[in-house]
């Protein structure tokens, strides 16, 4: 089969799914409302649901779509973690360059933050996360334009193959369900002081 008309069939796959239209017997909660179950934050200090950017499927080479959403925000901007749960994986890569993988508490979901300016100090492997913590600060490393800093955030289904990176998109945009407000602070200047000692 065709290496473009397999991508587009997981994606129709996924939609159906998120849909609402669940392949799962008995019951048994769908993608969607899994997903809405999560209250995703925005991972971006200060920036509100209706702030993002519908960027989830612009086209990119080789007949395939962003599949994630970019925010952008000035240079520095706490990144938060966007729900409750875990670091899976700090990695540095040329198209991501600093970047987060991490999943929900379920571990239903894996969220890939990509283009960090830096991590907050003590920040690991399996480190626990709570909805709103600082994790990082917006930046453009790796193939992120230089006048450009935003956050690269990505929702993916984990897939049962182990392979926690290569899950199927989700745009993340109607499941966002509160701005981005830095865990315990009152304002995004206290959170950006935060970000600054990341």
């Amino acid at each position: 089969m065709n290496g473009r008309w397999s991508g587009w069939g997981s994606l129709a796959l996924v939609a159906f799914q998120v849909a609402g239209c669940s392949l799962l017997p008995g019951g048994e909660p769908t993608l969607d409302s899994a997903l809405r179950a999560r209250q995703l934050m925005v991972p971006v200090a200060g920036v509100s649901p209706d702030q993002v950017p519908d960027n989830f499927r612009a086209p990119r080479s080789g007949a395939r779509i962003h599949g994630a959403v970019d925010i952008p925000a000035p240079r520095g901007t706490p990144v938060l973690s966007a729900d409750d749960g875990r670091v899976l994986r700090l990695q540095r890569n040329r198209k991501g360059g600093l970047t987060i993988y991490a999943t929900d508490e379920s571990e239903h979901f894996i969220y890939y933050y990509a283009h960090l300016d830096a991590y907050c100090h003590g920040l690991a492997k399996d480190t626990r996360l709570g909805r709103g913590q600082v994790i990082g600060s917006v930046g453009t490393t790796g193939d992120a334009h230089r006048r450009e800093p935003h956050l690269h955030f990505q929702v993916m289904v984990r897939p049962s193959d182990g392979r926690w990176w290569s899950g199927d998109a989700i745009d993340p945009r109607p499941y966002f369900t509160s701005a981005g407000r830095a865990k315990g602070k009152r304002t995004t200047r206290a959170a950006r002081r935060d970000a600054r000692s990341c």
